[in-house]
């Protein structure tokens, strides 16, 4: 099956001509780094050129910034009738989203015709809200259907023949429920003549169709053209779904002419001349040069041919996302390069979002109710009122994201997660790449702890047991992947199906020899090396553990084990020169990884020295000298934590075995194509974790950094402040997915550091939106520490001959 992933903004330029779409492709592909180019282009109409850049920017302005004021809340619960509202509306609009004085430097027409469309925006606007109004709907619950409401988020995923899905995320920007029709209506708005009213009407029809398909709303149409004459087009429900062929002609033509970009086949697309005027590849003169004339180009039409032999059955094939691929099988909407020829301009003019004014007395410190005695579940922290804000800990089997900007105070709440773990028995095992965890080995004085709170403190120095594991070197207790843990028969006989035992041996050993490769990094073709490895750690005896020089015994002579025909695998001067790098390895300066200290074995990584405790084990990556090194170990960390997984827990417990926090987790599992060696192994443990009890915690600084894949996995989140609109947006897209975004998550922008809001399986109704800050920390955070300060802070705990079974302080 082909997974394809497009945005609303994509298919709205490919629906206004084929040929941008194509070109828009090209120059994604020539990017290489994930962010889609889209291109803006505008019709010009009468005597306003760029008017339609304008009047969408501030528009959409004014829809995310009206959600949450209460002066347009006053308005709306003062409305008598609608030219009163218009004004009041007016008069917000513009003190609150225009530069007044950048509006007056642009042209007089563009002026002009901007104001006028404004108006009669308003004024539609108006109506509406007064009609609402008189027929008893609140104000509050009228401004957040009219701006707040989170079905203009679609997620919808099409099936468009020969096993494609296509999979289309985004916004729509003026959905609103009609009281007047006791409908919602899908509205665009045009500046521009009503020259092409059934191309405009298509688009719409295009949204609507998804629309339906993702909140079952069956909604009508229309366009408004505001300028330069005021008109309307509108169509029911009835004709959108008549013409639902045609969509699905424009997202399967839009695969084709996507292939084509690329050289894939594909087909080429036909132009349209209605925007030919303000087209830079028009100009340029490549449209015709790469595609030749307008006309000429082609549809993937398989569709209409379905539905006539299928008739309505065809309609089953176009699917919401919960019964079609999960979107967690693919990326989600990337940055987007807008090449709008208008958009700096219009910018210039909308004023840009503000940091909302905090609450009345948000900025005391209120000490937490002493309601903790009788709390039960994890305590994350207190909300406003004081009320404890509890998380169940069988949640973290189903993973756990922490998202916030920098100084948001992610670190914190993903500490306090772990803390609670640790409170609750579940072992954690903790990768720190910068030293920032490593502190949790020391307490917080009691003294800095609220009262509240202190038993809750004590039970976590009575439980927690902390060792600092150092790859590599001796600041603390030293690791050594040496020797090299590959699954046994024995180990995988549990498994009773024989397939699935094969497919998971053979993954592990894959996964190993992926490792190796990346670490000896000797250049060439690492597909042979890693098969060739791969052919070697398969013939090599597993009744014991397999020992590095084994593995470079057996690369220099791989007929000793059997394996024939070793240059069909591998050139020999390319296998040599494996040999000698990974003998590196084994003697000389590179090989502390590989030698000193304690086997990696999470068997003795999760004993506790004596009943009662619980391991709190912390990697300090810090120390490895170099990057290269610290993804190796990370990499090989995770698949081995894969193979005891699976070789032995027991699968049918339902308990929590593990937390596994990986902090920055950005540069581990980013988003897109770059492929880090530890990035699959990790990816793997979200995915495969939950059924052995392996519970996942990351955290990042931006939801758009980190693999999709991983946050779809990951069924808490708790949203701290966000900096930029695409990281909100991709928040709701992540919530869309999973029934409805929120309207809580446009809050988040700008939010108070320390403040998060959560949302978790079957959360209690009374917590959902409710921000709360974290609570106290039980153990030590501040900067990070070097490694230098590590091992001084183990010795003087005397942590330094600790280890699985060894006393642990």
């Amino acid at each position: 099956m082909r997974l394809v992933h497009v945005n609303v903004t994509q298919l709205r330029v490919a629906a206004t001509c084929p040929r941008l779409h194509w070109f828009d492709t090209r120059a994604t592909a020539e990017r290489q780094d994930g962010r889609k180019v889209v291109s803006r282009i505008w019709r010009k109409g009468g005597e306003a050129p760029g008017c339609g850049a304008l009047f969408h920017t501030a528009v959409e302005r004014f829809n995310a910034a009206a959600r949450s004021s209460d002066e347009v809340l006053g308005a709306l619960e003062g409305a008598r009738d609608a030219e009163g509202l218009q004004r009041a509306l007016m008069r917000w609009f513009n003190g609150a989203c225009l530069d007044l004085d950048a509006l007056a430097a642009r042209p007089v027409p563009l002026r002009l015709g901007f104001i006028s469309a404004v108006q009669v925006y308003m004024e539609e606007l108006a109506r509406l809200a007064v009609h609402a109004r008189a027929a008893g709907l609140p104000a509050a619950e009228l401004r957040s259907q009219l701006f707040a409401d989170s079905r203009k988020r679609v997620d919808v995923t099409f099936h468009v023949g020969d096993d494609v899905h296509v999979h289309v995320t985004g916004a729509i920007d003026y959905v609103y429920f009609d009281p007047r029709l006791g409908k919602h209506r899908i509205v665009d708005y045009k500046l521009t003549p009503a020259t092409s009213p059934n191309s405009d009407l298509f688009q719409v029809f295009t949204y609507a169709l998804m629309h339906h398909h993702q909140h079952g709303t069956r909604p009508d149409v229309a366009v408004f053209y505001l300028h330069p004459t005021r008109s309307v087009r509108e169509a029911r429900w009835e004709e959108v779904e008549a013409k639902r062929g045609k969509v699905h002609e424009l997202i399967a033509s839009m695969v084709a002419w996507s292939d084509h970009a690329l050289g894939a086949g594909g087909l080429p697309p036909p132009g349209d001349r209605t925007y030919c005027d303000g087209c830079k590849h028009e100009r340029s003169g490549a449209c015709v040069a790469e595609l030749g004339p307008k006309d000429r180009g082609s549809w993937d039409r398989r569709w209409t041919a379905l539905e006539a032999t299928r008739g309505d059955a065809a309609e089953a094939r176009a699917r919401a996302a919960d019964d079609a691929p999960a979107a967690s099988e693919t990326a989600a909407d990337e940055p987007m390069v807008e090449d709008d020829p208008e958009l700096e301009a219009a910018l210039a003019v909308v004023k840009p979002a503000e940091r909302p004014a905090p609450a009345p007395g948000r900025g005391k410190k209120a000490p937490p109710e002493a309601r903790t005695a009788g709390v039960t579940g994890m305590l994350l922290g207190f909300d406003d009122g004081g009320a404890p804000i509890c998380l169940d800990p069988a949640a973290l089997r189903t993973h756990v994201s922490v998202v916030g900007a920098a100084g948001s105070g992610k670190t914190w709440m993903a500490k306090i997660i772990a803390e609670e773990a640790l409170r609750a028995g579940v072992p954690v095992l903790a990768i720190d790449p910068q030293g920032d965890l490593v502190q949790m080995m020391e307490a917080r004085p009691r003294a800095d702890v609220p009262p509240a709170l202190h038993r809750a403190w004590e039970e976590l120095q009575e439980r927690m047991e902390p060792r600092i594991l150092t790859p590599g070197s001796s600041h603390g207790l030293r690791l050594c992947l040496d020797p090299l843990r590959l699954p046994s028969a024995s180990e995988l006989s549990h498994i009773a199906n024989p397939a699935l035992r094969a497919e998971e041996e053979e993954g592990l050993l894959v996964a190993v020899a992926a490792n190796l490769v990346s670490l000896c990094a000797c250049g060439g073709e690492e597909e042979s090396q890693r098969t060739f490895l791969y052919q070697v750690l398969r013939h090599l005896p597993r009744a014991a553990p397999v020992r590095l020089r084994d593995i470079v015994a057996a690369v220099s002579a791989p007929e000793d084990l059997g394996i024939d025909e070793v240059d069909s695998l591998i050139r020999k001067s390319e296998r040599e020169r494996l040999a000698r790098r990974l003998n590196t390895f084994v003697q000389g300066p590179s090989a502390r990884l590989f030698t000193g200290g304690t086997r990696l074995d999470f068997t003795e990584l999760l004993r506790p020295s004596r009943p009662g405790r619980v391991p709190l084990n912390i990697v300090y990556l810090n120390a490895l000298s170099n990057d290269d090194e610290k993804h190796f170990f990370l990499a090989a960390l995770a698949t081995e934590l894969y193979r005891w997984m699976i070789t032995t827990v027991d699968a049918s417990s339902g308990g929590v075995n593990l937390l596994f926090y990986i902090d920055e987790a950005r540069d581990w599992i980013p988003a897109g194509g770059g492929k880090p060696p530890a990035k699959q192994p990790l990816i793997r443990l979200f995915t495969q974790g939950r059924k052995y009890g392996v519970g996942c915690l990351l955290c990042t600084q931006s939801p758009r950094s980190v693999d999709y894949n991983v946050f779809g996995n990951t069924s808490t989140k708790l949203i701290g402040r966000l900096e930029a609109a695409q990281d909100v947006d991709r928040v709701v897209d992540w919530f869309t997915i999973e029934g409805g975004a929120p309207s809580w998550v446009a809050a988040r922008k700008g939010a108070d550091k320390g403040s998060f809001v959560a949302r978790w399986p079957d959360m209690p109704a009374a917590l959902a939106g409710r921000a709360f800050k974290g609570r106290t920390l039980f153990t030590r955070h501040a900067g990070a520490w070097s490694p230098d300060r590590v091992e001084r802070a183990v010795t003087e705990a005397g942590l330094r001959g600790a280890g699985a079974g060894g006393e642990g302080g």
